[in-house]
């Protein structure tokens, strides 16, 4: 049912979360993450993958 209001209401978009990889719908158009644990997860790998490449 929701995938169906989905194709209708072009305001929002569905996307993959860049984090976890799941599906989900977009309130907004900027919106890279489904949750914002996934959104913090991803930053702080990034931080910590930042972090040892400048250690060696």
């Amino acid at each position: 049912m929701c995938f169906s209001f989905m194709l209708t209401d072009e305001s929002c978009e569905m996307k993959l979360c860049k984090h976890c990889g799941k599906a989900f719908i977009a309130s907004r158009k900027g919106n890279e993450f489904c949750s914002p644990k996934c959104k913090n997860q991803y930053n702080v790998y990034k931080t910590r993958a930042k972090k040892n490449n400048t250690d060696e």
